[in-house]
């Protein structure tokens, strides 16, 4: 009974074994199966090129990124540097002269005027700019030379000088700033009024020889001669 038994074991474990034959069947039908489909070798292919190629996408964006990353953090660094040194400052003198042509200028504070040096200032600049006043000139000596040499230029002789000198003693004196203070006439051929003579001259009130032609022509417009108006002004007392 036990020989049975074991015969039966055998055929059992037998039963569990792959053949040689089983296998080498399987062998076959796996390579056939592998030759008889290029379409899902290529497809295999294609997949693989396909994950390489994402694999190297990933790669080249990453260093992209990795760049940028560190160019920003450069730029950060760097301003960073630049906010924390402050700017070197610079020192200038308080008393720095500036030259121009013609100008000075200085940085150093100029002490305030006082009233007494600014009136000073005024003075010495009124000074200057304004024009001295004409000022009469009375020289009756140098006034009837004047008038004895203008005889001539209207006519007359030597003998008309004699009447022209008394006639103008008793005007003015033969001054030039003589003015009457009643009427109003003014110079040595006493004008009145006195702005008449600026006919002959516009510095009248200070030129003898201004007056003096002035007068002459009155005379000969009026009387002729000076021992004509020194006739009248003998008569009535003025002419």
């Amino acid at each position: 009974m036990s020989a049975p038994q074991q015969r039966g074991r055998r055929r059992a474990e037998s039963t569990r074994r792959p053949s040689l034959f089983g296998l080498a069947s399987a062998s076959n039908g796996t390579r056939a199966a592998s030759k008889s489909s290029p379409v899902a070798a290529t497809a295999k292919c294609m997949a693989a090129v396909a994950v390489l190629g994402a694999l190297v996408a990933a790669g080249s964006v990453a260093q992209s990124v990795e760049n940028t990353l560190s160019d920003q953090g450069n730029t950060s660094l760097v301003s960073a540097v630049d906010r924390s040194v402050p700017a070197p400052a610079v020192s200038v003198p308080t008393d720095a002269a500036i030259s121009f042509p013609g100008i000075a200028v200085s940085s150093s504070p100029k002490a305030a005027a006082t009233p007494a040096a600014v009136k000073a200032e005024a003075e010495q600049v009124k000074a200057v700019t304004a024009a001295p006043a004409p000022v009469a000139v009375d020289d009756p000596a140098a006034a009837k030379a004047y008038a004895s040499g203008q005889m001539a230029a209207h006519g007359w002789g030597a003998d008309q000088m004699s009447c022209l000198t008394l006639l103008w003693q008793r005007e003015s004196e033969w001054l030039t700033s003589a003015e009457n203070a009643s009427s109003g006439a003014y110079g040595i051929a006493q004008s009145l009024p006195a702005n008449k003579m600026d006919s002959e001259g516009s510095d009248w009130s200070t030129n003898f020889q201004t007056q003096i032609r002035w007068g002459l022509s009155y005379i000969e417009g009026r009387y002729g001669s000076p021992c004509g108006a020194w006739g009248h002004s003998e008569s009535v007392g003025w002419y």
